[in-house]
């Protein structure tokens, strides 16, 4: 079974109470409303303890605001948060600032604190950060404040053990905070560890507690549930409540982002060994033992990228990964789950650590060769990629990336910006400019940077404003010629 927690947008008793903020706790607690299914009380923990856990979160739980951006207008998106630190530090999932939205895209950040007895208040904050290491984004006021936070615990559970979640409802319900009671079903591994939940836990973004009323775990964000408060199934509002997640993440997987989460105006460094997820192979049961490799986690290797960490250690294409620095490698639930899990493993040391890698080559599993090599800085994402619109006929262009070069198999030195936006009915679509593809020539003159699109495209315009402009582009193994007509 796939469960995708993370880089779309949808959300067993319900109690609701009303949100008085995040520097107070004097709430009440209105009617009951019990979906159909609801396990209630039965969970093991009584309506007085549930209600007092419910009054104690509500207060920390907040509205994540921002706008995004586009060449095409402007739109507004708003998510649940947390608050995790008094001076005014908030955690949401990574998903309602979804990875494939540049940076610069993300504009006026503002924390919405709910009310119960007034609007909600609306502060100003500073965004921080994603981190990619928790799947986690954190966000912070601008002003210091005095709240009380939600304390995260790495403590053990148990399949039979009660849990209870509180989650926001969505804007249209007034951000109230809201009750949901369940039963552990089964601890999953998969490529981020996983807690089922027979019952429904509220909405992602959530916390989830255990029966003492300690933070064990956070919904976060999974396939068919949104990550948004304000972009809901308008057939079904109140979806977080009728279709609610089943699964929450334990806290040993995500505390080290609270303890140290991204700093604004600092991009995160994240380190990689130079072999892409996609180039990595987990071994299933009958491979393994073919090797010699009976119930050892093992991943097989494909592309070794030149000049990269892997390439400079020696590390070759078929090599066998068995261990990290003598450890074997952490168990999925799957073999196809192995890569993710080492690329998670990796990705949380430091650029510049050494690592060991234990492999096996052409040999059987008694016969390990240890390798060194040093972990290097990632290359840039295209989120952080420059970028340029050519507004009069309708498409964006972005820098060129290293996952760019590597997916089209591209030599370390090629040159051309990637299409990233096309306006609708705009000349670049009448044209059939495609998404995705890879701008090389523009009017007979090569192009090897936005800047240098940028450049030749304004000096165009400015000389011919009505001329057609022809561009040669690669589309996956082919190269075309798009001429695009500007407006008349």
């Amino acid at each position: 079974m796939r469960r995708n927690l993370i880089p779309s947008v949808l959300f067993l008793a319900l109690f609701v109470v009303g949100s008085a903020g995040c520097g107070s706790s004097n709430q009440s607690a209105s009617a009951t409303t019990r979906p159909s299914g609801s396990s209630g009380a039965a969970v093991g923990v009584s309506a007085q303890a549930s209600r007092e856990l419910a009054e104690r979160v509500a207060p920390s739980l907040v509205a994540v605001q921002y706008v995004w951006e586009t060449e095409l207008g402007r739109r507004e998106l708003v998510g649940p948060g947390i608050v995790v630190g008094p001076e005014g530090l908030v955690m949401m999932s990574i998903a309602t600032v979804d990875q494939r939205i540049p940076d610069e895209q993300m504009k006026d950040f503002k924390i919405i604190v709910p009310r119960f007895d007034r609007d909600p208040e609306e502060l100003d904050a500073v965004f921080q950060g994603r981190d990619e290491r928790t799947n986690l984004a954190f966000v912070k006021t601008k002003e210091p404040q005095n709240w009380t936070p939600v304390t995260f615990k790495d403590l053990p559970y148990a399949v039979g053990d009660p849990v209870l979640s509180v989650g926001l409802l969505p804007k249209d319900a007034g951000y109230k905070s809201y009750l949901m009671q369940a039963r552990i079903a089964a601890q999953l591994r998969g490529e981020v560890p996983q807690v089922m939940t027979s019952g429904g836990l509220a909405a992602v973004g959530s916390p989830v507690f255990n029966a003492k009323g300690q933070a064990i775990g956070f919904v976060n964000y999974q396939s068919e549930q949104s990550a948004f408060l304000n972009l809901n199934d308008p057939r079904n509002p109140l979806s977080s409540v009728t279709e609610p997640p089943i699964f929450f993440v334990p806290t040993r997987d995500f505390i080290g982002g609270i303890k140290s989460p991204p700093v604004a105006g600092q991009p995160e460094r994240y380190p990689w060994i130079g072999i892409p997820q996609q180039a990595m192979t987990g071994l299933n049961k009958d491979v393994a033992e073919e090797l010699g490799l009976k119930d050892q986690p093992a991943i097989e290797l494909g592309d070794i990228i030149k000049g990269t960490p892997a390439d400079k250690a020696g590390l070759k294409s078929g090599d066998v990964i068995v261990r990290v620095n003598g450890e074997p490698l952490e168990r999925g639930d799957a073999p196809e789950e192995l890569p993710m899990i080492l690329v998670r493993k990796l990705r949380r040391l430091n650029v510049g650590d050494e690592v060991t890698l234990s492999l096996l080559r052409g040999g059987k599993g008694d016969e390990l060769t240890d390798v060194k090599l040093t972990l290097e800085e990632r290359p840039k994402m295209p989120n952080l990629a420059e970028r340029y619109y050519a507004e009069d006929l309708g498409f964006s262009v972005r820098e060129l990336v290293f996952v760019d070069r590597y997916q089209r198999r591209l030599k370390d030195d090629a040159k051309g910006v990637v299409v990233a936006l096309i306006k609708p009915q705009s000349s670049a679509q009448s044209a059939k400019l495609g998404m995705n593809d890879l701008i090389v020539e523009m009017n007979g003159e090569p192009v090897s940077s936005v800047e240098d699109f940028k450049k030749q495209y304004e000096a165009m315009r400015k000389e011919k404003p009505k001329e057609p402009v022809v561009l040669v582009v690669q589309r996956e193994s082919n190269t075309q010629v798009i001429r695009i007509e500007p407006p008349q």
